[in-house]
């Protein structure tokens, strides 16, 4: 099923409205609220008709999404699982690959990081080449908020010197070689996921962290077979890897303040506050006036909310000393009257006796927060 370019349909949206967000925050949340007839393939759930799924690849404007079929998939791939089977120059090349020690301990957040020391993260080192090109799983995380893993892109040496692939991907003018989509499939079901990517840093300019599976009403079970579609600009046939993968995680602990605080048309409930050792992950749901479906919340809201006509709203987190978590990345969907979204942060340094929660929207290059719906919610 085609798509109308991204970059066409939401081509109001200046990316100079999120200035203060760090380069690390690549976040889908923009594209949260924007009322777009949109139906998507297939998610782990069966999609009502009139579910209006939205998502937003942190990636240069220009690149197109583009679903791969399964037939697409098969041909032309050869799926390499050891140094062994890979020429003496791509071995040599695969060795200097910062996944022999840890990208999630060199440039991860905080959370990756923590999961790492702890050793609840995974070693995939599973690699596919085509055409010269080596694309690799090397590791990789899920603690039921969020899956982030490492890629990592090395070329057949030909005596030139290649541009870093994270410099590459958010080059204007990509040239071949750039990602142009990842897709995500669950025991054998295409994903509706937006993703994020993150820089492998200077230590790997040829590693990315990409993360995903963080949406509102996924579905996800703890243990589930994925398998990872990369389709690389220039390249006819994804790269295709298939690998197990389980819950892991510290310290669980499930809130469900189940608050509603009301102001101007907005009516803004607290679904559910994850705390673990390695995310935080906030969840809710909007719904406008009686009566009213998603179309109805956003003309209702006044403008003095919305930056270039529309409204999509953020949180901060904050604990009781005023210690901010560092926002990662987020989503949400449009369905019937509620708009619901996930945001996903670092976990705090420790766990805190209460969190403040702050919506506001992004106003004039400005954060304008909502203090009537903000809300306080204590860490039993």
């Amino acid at each position: 099923m085609s798509q109308q370019p991204l970059e066409n349909r939401l081509a109001g949206l200046k990316e100079e409205s999120l200035p203060e967000l760090p380069e690390a925050v690549h976040t889908r949340m923009e594209d949260t609220y924007r009322m777009i007839i949109e139906r998507d393939e297939v998610s782990l759930e069966e999609t009502p008709e009139h579910q209006e799924n939205v998502r937003r690849k942190r990636m240069p404007r220009w690149l197109t999404r583009l679903m791969i079929s399964a037939a697409s998939v098969a041909a032309g791939l050869v799926i390499i699982v050891s140094l062994g089977f890979i020429s003496p120059a791509m071995a040599e090349t695969l060795k200097q690959l910062p996944f022999m020690e840890s990208v999630f301990r060199l440039v991860g957040d905080a959370g990756l990081q923590k999961a790492n020391e702890a050793g609840l993260t995974t070693n995939v080192q599973q690699s596919v080449t085509q055409d010269g090109t080596t694309i690799s799983v090397s590791e990789q995380m899920y603690d039921g908020s969020r899956l982030s893993l490492v890629l990592t892109r090395a070329q057949a040496a030909n005596g030139q010197k290649t541009e870093a692939w994270w410099d590459l991907i958010n080059r204007r003018d990509q040239p071949p070689g750039g990602i142009n989509n990842i897709e995500f499939v669950v025991n054998g079901k295409t994903v509706n996921t937006g993703y994020g990517l993150a820089s492998g840093g200077a230590g790997a300019p040829d590693s990315i962290i990409v993360t995903a599976l963080d949406g509102a009403n996924l579905q996800i079970p703890e243990q589930f077979d994925l398998t990872l579609l990369v389709l690389i600009d220039g390249m006819d046939q994804p790269f295709r890897f298939e690998f197990p993968v389980s819950k892991n995680t510290l310290g669980d602990l499930v809130l469900v303040p189940g608050e509603v605080k009301v102001h101007d048309h907005i009516h803004l409930r607290y679904t559910r506050l994850e705390l673990s050792q390695t995310s935080t992950r906030l969840l809710t749901e909007i719904k406008g006036d009686p009566g009213g479906d998603t179309k109805a919340i956003e003309e209702a809201i006044p403008d003095k909310y919305k930056q270039d006509g529309l409204f999509t709203i953020w949180f901060e987190l904050r604990d009781e000393q005023g210690q901010e978590a560092v926002m990662l990345g987020g989503s949400g969907t449009g369905d019937g009257d509620t708009l619901s979204s996930s945001s996903v942060f670092e976990p705090f340094e420790k766990r805190p006796e209460s969190i403040i929660i702050k919506p506001y929207v992004w106003k004039d290059r400005h954060k304008l927060y909502i203090p009537e719906l903000e809300v306080t919610v204590p860490v039993k």
